[in-house]
């Protein structure tokens, strides 16, 4: 897969995110889990948020030996403009 690219973006879940209580029966490691077994280095983004305020969050990763350049690139992502939560009724 990292023949043709430097870094794979995908969503970090597929699932919104869960409460305090744990995510009960939905699990959102869809997308996390086989970077987790390959050993492949991987980071997370703000990305945004839902509609109603949830935020979200872009996954990047490397090959394998890439950290550096992964962490080059996470932490010269330039910040999102977070729009505010809405409020609580």
């Amino acid at each position: 897969m990292f023949a043709a690219v430097d870094l794979l973006a995908t969503p970090t879940t597929p699932n919104r995110p869960h409460g305090h209580h744990g995510p009960g029966p939905v699990v959102s490691a869809a997308l996390t889990w086989a970077f987790n077994l390959s050993g492949h280095p991987a980071v997370t983004l703000p990305a945004g948020r839902t509609p109603d305020g949830a935020p979200v969050g872009l996954q990047l990763v490397a090959r394998h030996g890439e950290e550096a350049l992964l962490l080059t690139l996470a932490r010269n992502a330039p910040p999102l403009p977070f729009p505010p939560r809405p409020a609580l009724r």
